[in-house]
C-alpha cells in the first residue's frame, strides 16, 4: 500500500468501528493471528478482548469517534495520526490524540500499538 491507500484504508477501518460503533466488523479487519500490544498477554484472545473492551468504550461514550489526520506507509507498517472524540452539543470535543502503528498482511492487521501523547 502506498500512503494515500493506507490513509483510506484506516479512515474506513476507522468509521466502521467507530462511526458505527460497530466492534463486529473487527472479524473483517484482524487477521486470525491478530495481536494487540496494548493487551500485551499471549494467551488472550486479542480480537475478543478488543470487541469487548469497544462495547465498554461505546456504552460509556455513546458519541465517541475517531478522525484521522494522516497516515504513512513503510513496508508492511502504517503510522496513522488519529484524534479520539467526543461530541457535546453539535461539536467535537478531542479527548485523546495518538498515534497508531499497525503492521498490516495484506488487508488484514496483524498488530497494532497506540501511542497516546494527549488524554484529557
Amino acid at each position: 500500500m502506498n500512503d494515500a491507500e493506507s490513509l483510506e484504508f484506516i479512515r474506513r477501518y476507522f468509521d466502521v468501528v467507530f462511526g458505527k460503533h460497530d466492534p463486529d466488523v473487527l472479524d473483517e479487519y484482524l487477521a486470525e493471528d491478530y495481536f494487540d500490544d496494548d493487551i500485551g498477554d499471549p494467551h488472550e484472545d486479542h480480537i475478543q478482548n478488543s470487541k469487548e473492551y469497544l462495547k465498554e468504550m461505546f456504552r460509556q461514550s455513546p458519541t465517541l469517534g475517531v478522525d484521522v489526520h494522516k497516515a504513512v506507509t513503510q513496508d508492511d507498517v502504517i503510522s496513522a495520526y488519529l484524534d479520539w472524540y467526543v461530541r457535546e452539543n453539535d461539536e467535537k470535543r478531542v479527548i485523546m490524540k495518538g498515534v497508531a502503528i499497525f503492521v498490516m498482511r495484506g488487508q488484514k492487521i496483524v498488530k497494532r500499538h497506540t501511542f497516546l501523547y494527549f488524554h484529557e
